[in-house]
């Protein structure tokens, strides 16, 4: 397996209940290690498809606020307006606790807390190469919530990707990590502080000019960060009930309507149920349509059953920046679009 997959992989989280089945198969069919039931592995991918996505550059910003501001801009081609920045400053919180490693300082600089996701803002001191060709990273990286967040009993995960490790425009080495978390549409990041602990294994990078070459590291060590993750301010959701949308079987490209139920579009993300005998269909590519015409596409996502019946099968799927829903008309499944009501 390429070496860059290979790290993507490596980089998804399973549950207890998910790492118990996965440990059952092991020792029945002495499978691989990291290898997930198949739906659970479609999951998996979902979530990391963005993984190894991260440019060294100069420039970039050194805040979490200029991020999204820049990220709008680049994919949507219009500069953020101020109701979408107030978003993104309800949902931010400055963080600032450090653990220093082998002479690297990792420092959390801010967090960014969805539905079901956390953007972490990291800044880096200590000596090591900074080159445009080269990708920052950790060889492993993991995150644990208390009171854990995922109270349903039904296999889930959770997954990482980094959008860029940059030296940024105050001259600091600096990753944003996104963290992402399947919860089954029942509890939200946002509805109770936690404790999150963020453990991190050696600092490596490779050269994105040099494709297939393995991690050099650049400082061994663990570095393990505990900080508060605060529900913030409350945020708005809009509920659409049942919907029609189109979707396609991956397997023969096939494509028909199927209704999607429970509908719940937050700032952070989308998150539907489709019958388990819909399972194998997949809603078409999903998007926002903002009043002034702006169109804001999903990113990465995540499916499993939401019930301990199995007979619900939901996903959720996050928006690349958080969205104000104020200013949102529609939601588009390819080239469907549907009209949310006022209010």
């Amino acid at each position: 397996m390429d070496e860059n997959y290979k790290a993507m992989f490596d980089q998804v989280h399973a549950s207890d209940r998910l790492r118990e089945e996965v440990s059952q198969m092991k020792m029945q069919k002495q499978t691989p290690r990291r290898r997930f039931p198949k739906a659970a592995l479609i999951a998996a991918v979902l979530l990391v498809v963005l993984a190894g996505s991260a440019i060294a550059s100069v420039g970039m910003p050194g805040t979490l606020r200029g991020w999204f501001a820049r990220e709008w801009e680049e994919t949507t081609g219009a500069p953020m307006t101020e109701e979408q920045l107030a978003i993104i400053d309800d949902l931010t919180q400055p963080v600032g606790v450090s653990d220093t490693q082998e002479g690297v300082t990792v420092t959390v600089d801010s967090i960014t807390v969805g539905n079901s996701t956390v953007w972490l803002l990291l800044k880096f001191s200590g000596e090591y190469p900074v080159e445009k060709s080269l990708r920052y990273h950790f060889r492993g990286i993991d995150m644990t919530l208390e009171p854990d967040p995922d109270q349903v009993d039904t296999p889930g995960g959770y997954g990482f990707d980094f959008p860029y490790a940059a030296v940024a425009e105050d001259g600091v080495l600096t990753m944003l990590v996104r963290f992402t978390i399947d919860l089954a549409g029942q509890t939200s990041l946002l509805d109770s502080s936690r404790q999150a602990t963020l453990l991190l294994e050696d600092l490596v990078c490779n050269d994105l000019e040099k494709r297939g070459d393995e991690d050099v590291t650049l400082a061994e060590g663990s570095w393990t960060l505990t900080f508060p993750v605060e529900p913030g301010a409350e945020q708005a959701v809009r509920s659409l009930g049942e919907i029609q949308a189109p979707a396609m079987d991956l397997s023969t490209r096939e494509t028909k309507t199927i209704a999607l139920y429970d509908v719940q579009i937050s700032a952070t993300d989308i998150t539907y149920v489709r019958s388990a005998e819909d399972q194998a269909w997949e809603p078409l590519r999903c998007a926002l349509v903002l009043s002034d015409g702006t169109a804001v596409e999903q990113g990465s996502g995540t499916s499993r059953f939401w019930d301990e019946a199995q007979t619900q099968w939901g996903s959720t799927w996050y928006w690349q920046v958080p969205v104000d829903l104020e200013q949102v008309t529609a939601v588009r499944f390819g080239d469907t679009e549907i009209p949310l009501s006022d209010g």
